[in-house]
């Protein structure tokens, strides 16, 4: 599926204190391109950041940067001499310096000239041309991150690596920042590995998203790919607002909350996990002719954020008690206690 690769990590594991950190990690990052790694906290992403940068050793395995070895066990090419940029959540920006020197510290140019001009255009890239004299305890958290980016670009990197570069950010001013950042990569062709916890940072920036749990690598895709075909059930619920459900197969059905659903790819009496999401449910607040093939439920409370309205719903089913919480897209604000229908569509859900 990649092609071009930049960097290559075959079957690569790492053990700290008889502790498994990664578990044979096999990962292609192609050229110009931005790959994501997501997973929860502590599933491994920064300990193979660092193992790419040459931080830090591993057990087992090797990593080739443009069909050379860099990492071995027991060999590895200092951090220094492998032409990565490091960017942290931390911007780790030099106080004593303003923009423009702590921007032009990375330069490679001989003529100060040269330098002046390469500064220049890369602030004008971050829309900071006017803060060259102003020193990093007067910037905002954004611009700190865009300057320390800035700085890390202008060494030429082959590939820049970012470990929850947007992590300290409110939720307004990441989504300014990830999007300039994104923009300044493709403007200057640079290949990017950028670590975070969240799966709105890797749907957005990610051209393919590396999504990690216990040290393994559980599925690498493209955005769509990840998000419309899972390969479990915990990919599946990592990304998007979900409803789990857990039922058995018998001739072909799952006995669930909303009624027999077909099963065609299961064994009878095989225990299986249904993942819904939100876009699986049809919501309505009056009885239809079609009602028949929809669940009764109450709701118990609503609240609307941003564009979506989630429903905290009692199921009114003789056979299961269950309470549920549902997001749906639009205002969709009926009092409280109101009886609502769920129908579920033929997509959107996934058996696993």
């Amino acid at each position: 599926m990649v092609k071009d690769k930049n960097i290559e990590i075959e079957n690569l594991s790492q053990t700290k204190d008889n502790k498994k950190i990664l578990d044979n990690i096999n990962l292609s990052i192609p050229i110009n391109k931005v790959v994501c790694l997501v997973g929860p906290s502590g599933c491994g992403k920064t300990s193979l950041l660092r193992a790419i940068s040459g931080l830090d050793n591993f057990s087992s395995g090797r990593i080739s940067f443009d069909n050379k070895i860099i990492s071995k066990p027991n060999y590895s090419v200092p951090t220094e001499n492998r032409n990565i940029g490091l960017v942290f959540q931390e911007s780790n920006l030099f106080p004593h310096l303003n923009v423009f020197k702590n921007v032009s510290f990375g330069s490679k140019k001989k003529k100060y000239k040269d330098i002046q001009k390469e500064t220049f255009e890369i602030l004008k890239k971050i829309g900071l041309p006017h803060y060259a004299n102003v020193y990093p305890h007067q910037l905002s958290g954004g611009q700190k991150q865009l300057v320390a980016i800035a700085r890390s670009l202008l060494t030429k990197p082959k590939l820049i690596m970012m470990d929850e570069p947007f992590a300290n950010l409110d939720e307004r001013l990441k989504n300014k920042i990830r999007d300039i950042t994104l923009h300044l990569l493709q403007k200057t062709f640079t290949t990017a590995l950028i670590i975070t916890h969240d799966p709105d940072d890797a749907m957005f920036m990610g051209d393919f998203i590396a999504i990690m749990n216990n040290g393994k690598i559980l599925q690498f895709d493209t955005p769509e790919n990840i998000y419309n075909n899972p390969s479990s059930s915990f990919v599946a619920r990592f990304f998007g607002e979900t409803l789990s459900i857990k039922s058995k197969v018998n001739n072909k059905k799952a006995k669930t909350i909303f009624g027999p659903i077909n099963i065609t790819n299961s064994k009878n009496g095989k225990e299986i996990e249904i993942v819904f999401r939100s876009e699986a449910f049809n919501i309505t607040k009056n009885k239809s002719k079609n009602r028949t093939k929809k669940i009764k439920s109450r709701i118990i409370a609503v609240r609307y954020i941003s564009d979506n309205s989630y429903l905290h719903l009692d199921i009114l089913n003789n056979s299961f008690k269950k309470h549920i919480h549902i997001k749906v897209p639009g205002k969709f604000i009926p009092p409280k206690n109101k009886i609502c229908y769920i129908n579920i569509g033929k997509k959107n859900f996934f058996v696993f």
